[in-house]
């Protein structure tokens, strides 16, 4: 990358620039505004202390007294030769600076700008205003001046910040879509072609992203091939399982098979969440069958599937369903995939006799929340966030007592997900809550 691009150099020179500006502005404008000036008269200038005397009638000085007479407009002051002391100081000082060089004078004294003298007869005649100013520079605008370079200044860094901060901002949001599996980059691409730093962060980014969708594709495919694959021998394990049970007619080793079929069952049980989770992965919410049912009917069903492991632990149920008249299109064969693989996890981990709260509601922005709470030992803090990827092991009673392999939080994420909706996870005191928020009618 040519140095004159690199990011460090724009910015250095930027600043360095602005500083030296303020800089030149301070020195250059702290006698246009502090110190008063006298210079010789221009010829247009002379002309017009001419026509000043030819048309104005003389203000006569009288000391301090003077400035009261003075008009808005030029103004034409007279004084005898022998008495200018009678001037008042500033213009006193401006007709001695006169004499000095023996010419007129244009400068200005204390805020007032005078023109002169020129002597006629036994007068001195001296122009003096506040309204009227040749230029920027002579004006009693002059403050004007350092103002205008700081915002020159403040323009320049605006400018420096804007082309900076927009980038990275963009940056910024593509890396968190990253975080939540979206490998849309097409807002960064232009930044890419950029000469400088971020341009360069930018093609790493984008590269980064094609890498981590190459990966989890891959990775995708390795699962769904390694599970089509495992599903042949495990056919093969249960006939011959079966073969072997009945060389068994007296149940001799009823046992050991036994612990070969739950074995068996445990890795088809995985085989086939695995097999899920890839086809919901590869789904999109397009192709959702959705139906539009009542909310409370739907949860009212599905509690009383859940009855009867419930009443095996004794576990006391704790209800409050939305109105019956709520309606919501959604794919319900998933979501009570997912409502049910919480509410039998919950029971799972519920102690004996324990209370388990099931509630739902509508919520103010049009969304229907559903929460599930047990009373089991809860997940740790910092493992909150990630429950809900695949094969997440926690090191908890939870996980310990359940014997799963991650899979199905995974699933029920991918369902939530797939309808818009969100699902996070809390402790309370004691136990674990679920709460799932989807849209009614997001979809048509």
């Amino acid at each position: 990358m040519p140095i004159f691009r690199s990011l460090f150099i724009k910015v250095f020179f930027w600043f360095w620039a602005a500083i030296l500006l303020a800089m030149t502005a301070a020195v250059t404008t702290s006698h246009w505004i502090e110190d008063d000036y006298f210079r010789k008269a221009t010829q247009t200038e002379r002309i017009h202390l001419l026509r000043l005397m030819e048309h104005k009638r003389p203000i006569m000085a009288e000391g301090r007294k003077l400035w009261r007479k003075l008009r808005p407009d030029w103004n034409l002051v007279a004084v005898p030769v022998d008495s200018i002391s009678h001037l008042p100081y500033d213009v006193e000082e401006f007709v001695d600076a006169a004499a000095e060089v023996r010419d007129v004078l244009w400068g200005q004294d204390d805020g007032w700008l005078m023109l002169g003298p020129i002597q006629r007869g036994d007068y001195l005649y001296v122009g003096i205003t506040r309204k009227h100013w040749s230029s920027v520079l002579d004006d009693e605008q002059r403050w004007m001046v350092p103002i205008a370079f700081f915002g020159v200044i403040t323009l320049l860094s605006m400018g420096l910040v804007w082309s900076l901060t927009r980038p990275i901002r963009r940056l910024q949001r593509t890396v968190r879509k990253l975080g939540k599996g979206d490998f849309d980059v097409s807002e960064i691409k232009p930044d890419a072609s950029r000469y400088d730093e971020i341009g360069e962060l930018s093609a790493d980014v984008v590269d980064m992203s094609e890498a981590l969708n190459r990966l989890l594709q891959s990775h995708q495919q390795l699962l769904r091939d390694v599970s089509h694959e495992l599903r042949s021998p495990l056919t093969r394990l249960q006939i011959a399982l079966g073969i072997a049970r009945k060389k068994d007619p007296q149940g001799l080793l009823q046992s050991e098979h036994d612990r070969i079929e739950r074995a068996v069952g445990q890795v088809d049980g995985l085989v086939g969440q695995i097999l899920d989770l890839a086809r919901l992965q590869q789904q999109d919410s397009d192709q959702l069958q959705l139906e539009s049912r009542p909310i409370a009917e739907q949860l009212n069903g599905w509690i009383c599937d859940a009855e009867i492991e419930m009443d095996e632990k004794q576990i006391q149920l704790h209800s409050r369903l939305p109105a019956s008249d709520i309606i919501c299109d959604w794919d319900w064969m998933l979501v009570e995939r997912a409502v049910d693989n919480i509410l039998r996890n919950a029971i799972r981990f519920s102690p004996t006799s324990g209370q388990l709260d099931v509630s739902s509601h509508l919520n103010t922005d049009g969304s229907i929340e559903i929460a599930i709470q047990d009373q089991g030992p809860g997940v740790p803090d910092e493992d909150l966030k990630r429950i809900f990827d695949p094969f997440t092991q926690v090191d908890s009673a939870r996980d310990h007592a359940s014997g799963g392999y991650g899979i199905g939080l995974a699933l029920v994420h991918r369902i939530i997900e797939l309808h818009g909706g969100q699902i996070e996870a809390s402790n309370q005191t004691p136990g674990l809550r679920i709460v799932m928020r989807l849209p009614r009618k997001r979809f048509h």
